[in-house]
């Protein structure tokens, strides 16, 4: 193991994230994931020493573990762009997985979970069933929820290693709650434009603002955050 790798581990382990219990706020942003892109599958995972583990899902098991073979999310934090975008899998064999064939995966797009400092923990994930493009809006959209994913991790560790817990929960609903309001809206968007993938322009830019206003609640409930 490298250097890198085991600075990378101990930040990781550093969010105290791993086999948590579900947290409803997790389980909101990847569902608002799924239903922004219109896919049946959205993930938010982590990447441990010899496993993947999975916070929060839409589509398929949360709580999940799987081994970093059986997973792209292992490839998304190593490789060379921001965001890691397979349009089809199954015209790549020799990127597949033995999972992502027996689940019949042929679309996956994931972005690294960043730290503060540059480490990458884990992944926000799409995946699909048919092929699919994702576009750089998109992936700028993506990117986003992914950043909103690393600020209520940091959150989440300042407050409660510094035995915050109430003041944690209470920012975590202040944000769901948030969360909740921003979806009913996004939900209207999407009505408006009838699912059209890839996901427009003009339907991508008010669903951004809405992602930072939940943002602000959490960076207001913690100064310390930049």
């Amino acid at each position: 193991m490298t250097t890198d790798e085991r600075a990378r581990l101990a930040e990781l382990e550093s969010y105290d994230i791993l086999y948590s219990a579900q947290e409803k706020l997790f389980d909101n942003l990847v569902e608002l994931a799924a239903y922004i892109f219109s896919v049946p599958v959205a993930r938010i995972a982590f990447v441990h020493e010899r496993e993947v583990w999975h916070k929060a899902s839409v589509g398929m098991p949360a709580q999940e573990a799987l081994t970093l073979e059986q997973t792209l999310c292992t490839r998304a934090i190593v490789a060379d762009e921001p965001v890691l975008v397979y349009a089809d899998l199954s015209a790549e064999p020799a990127q597949d997985t033995a999972t992502a064939r027996e689940r019949n995966i042929r679309f996956y797009a994931g972005v690294p979970v960043r730290t503060p400092r540059g480490f990458k923990i884990g992944t926000v994930c799409l995946a699909g069933y048919e092929p699919r493009e994702l576009t750089e809006p998109e992936q700028g959209l993506l990117t986003q929820l992914a950043d909103l994913v690393m600020l209520a991790l940091e959150a989440r560790r300042q407050l409660l290693t510094r035995d915050q817990t109430e003041a944690w929960q209470q920012l975590r609903e202040e944000a769901e709650d948030t969360l909740h309001n921003q979806m009913a809206v996004v939900r209207y968007l999407k009505a408006r434009s009838e699912g059209q993938v890839p996901v427009p322009a003009e339907l991508l830019d008010p669903i951004a603002r809405r992602l930072a206003e939940v943002a602000q609640v959490l960076k207001a409930g913690l100064p310390s955050v930049p």
